[in-house]
């Protein structure tokens, strides 16, 4: 079989190798560009070069002829929407209703794409008159539950939800959706429940969980009498970091009932993590161990029955000592002129390819009214963000980006920001690294934001130390600015 396979994909490789010559030639034609993009898409799988490629090739294809196929302008309004070119899905998606207004993929790539600029009602009346077009469709109504959300118009967005759910009970995607609805309003107990279905939601399968399935049971809270239970890390640096302060608590359950529990993580994070858990909770980087049970690790919230977040607050991670003294001669050092000041450590923006990057990032020059904040030094935590600092250091902003030195990891950074006065933060990982430290923090949050944060006006109780600081209203960062400037202007007062 893996012959046939190598054989089939040799065949498919010459194929797409001759298409792409007879696509770039000079005198190519639209059929040409057509049959290149659309055999490469097929082989492209999620490979975003590719599918980019495929889109070039078909775009071309429609300027030599667009009625060469009648899939052509669709394809490409599809494919723009899946790589997020956003101001070719509006343009191919504005032929495609000027030639048909009752075009439901249309309508719904195209509300996608005025979405991407903070348009959220006309999102929304493109949305339900897609809705109209195909009334009671799934996908259709969990895009117009996701953009009220967005909105920050939670029981609408519940209420579509379930109606979803009732008309396919079985749909993990607005399970998912549901439970993050519930736990932002504090309803853990059906939240953690419903949030098992991002299992099944994971377009990547966690290669630990595929491995631990093979040979162990998925716990579901039985008793762990001469058991072994392998709990594995998955998802996000932030999701690891808030939930890790669990395994303690697991731990405890483990001792008491004469079963054991192991660790399972080879991350970024595993020396942070080493330091806070128990001498009877092991950490292990392979399969070394073959357990009775395994359990992604947030699952532990469901399995460990915690149903309020109040008492969960205080710091549980350390950074590293010795790390910390060496980081304290280099911040001294670094302000060895200005020792007075305060030391803010920041962060604006996070990985892009992050759903949510655009929306949770402040944009650098909306950050500037806070940098000029007298007897301050900020100190940029995030690598890879030497450009933007030189041109704030060019404007005459005391911003210093040490990272180079950066050699452990979560381990530097960690060490860093214990010997920060506060943290200015969007929400990514620092911000639960930050909280699980205990280190001062503003935390600067989007108008909707990730459900860790709860609801408009409420403090976060996971973190002691975190102050939220949210938009008023989509895409407002001034007022988070100006906010955070008062609080920082107070503590260089006292």
């Amino acid at each position: 079989m893996a012959e046939l396979n190598a054989a089939v994909a040799g065949l498919a490789d010459n194929q797409l190798a001759t298409l792409r010559a007879r696509a770039a030639a000079p005198d190519a034609v639209a059929a040409d560009c057509f049959a290149f993009g659309h055999l490469l898409l097929q082989h492209a799988g999620r490979d975003k070069a590719r599918q980019r490629e495929a889109l070039a090739a078909l775009v071309r294809a429609y300027r030599l002829d667009p009625a060469c196929e009648p899939s052509l302008l669709p394809t490409i309004a599809q494919t723009a929407f899946v790589v997020r070119d956003w101001a070719l899905v509006e343009s191919a998606t504005a032929l495609l209703l000027s030639h048909d207004a009752e075009d439901a993929n249309a309508l719904i790539w195209c509300a996608a794409a005025v979405q991407e600029r903070d348009d959220f009602a006309t999102a929304e009346r493109l949305l339900r008159e897609a809705l109209r077009v195909v009334p009671d469709n799934p996908v259709v109504l969990h895009k117009v539950a996701l953009c009220i959300k967005e909105q920050a118009r939670f029981a609408q967005a519940e209420a579509l939800l379930r109606q979803l759910l009732a008309i396919s009970p079985n749909n993990a995607y607005a399970q998912f959706d549901l439970s993050e609805l519930e736990i932002r309003a504090g309803r853990f107990a059906d939240g953690w429940a419903h949030y098992e279905s991002r299992v099944a939601t994971a377009d990547d399968l966690n290669h630990a969980q595929q491995a631990l399935a093979a040979i162990s049971a998925r716990w579901q809270g039985e008793s762990l009498a001469g058991k072994t239970l392998v709990v594995y890390g998955e998802q996000g640096n932030g999701d690891c970091l808030w939930a890790v302060r669990f395994l303690p608590l697991l731990a405890e359950r483990a001792r008491r009932e004469g079963g054991r529990v192991i660790f399972g993580y080879d991350g970024p994070l595993r020396q942070l993590f080493e330091r806070m858990l128990p001498t009877d909770l092991t950490l292990e980087t392979s399969l070394d161990t073959r357990p009775d049970f395994h359990c992604g690790l947030m699952s532990l919230p469901l399995r460990l029955d915690i149903v309020d977040a109040t008492g969960w607050g205080a710091p549980y991670l350390r950074a590293d000592p010795a790390l910390v003294q060496t980081w304290r001669a280099r911040v001294d050092a670094q302000i060895a002129a200005a020792r007075g000041n305060l030391k803010v450590g920041l962060v604006w923006n996070g990985n892009p390819e992050h759903v949510r990057d655009k929306r949770r990032s402040v944009p650098v020059e909306q950050l500037e009214p806070l940098l000029n904040t007298a007897n301050v030094s900020f100190f940029a935590l995030s690598p890879g963000r030497g450009e933007t600092v030189a041109r704030w250091c060019a404007k005459g902003f005391d911003v210093v980006d040490m990272t180079r030195h950066f050699q452990f990891g979560f381990d530097d950074v960690a060490a860093l920001m214990a010997n920060m006065d506060l943290l200015v933060t969007i929400d990514s990982g620092p911000a639960h690294l930050a909280g699980a430290l205990g280190v001062p923090t503003c935390l600067m949050v989007d108008h909707v934001s990730a459900w860790f944060w709860g609801e408009a006006l409420q403090p976060t109780a996971w973190y002691d130390s975190i102050e939220l600081i949210r938009q008023p209203r989509i895409g407002a960062w001034a007022p988070v600015v100006s906010k955070v400037r008062d609080r920082i202007e107070a503590m260089v007062r006292r």
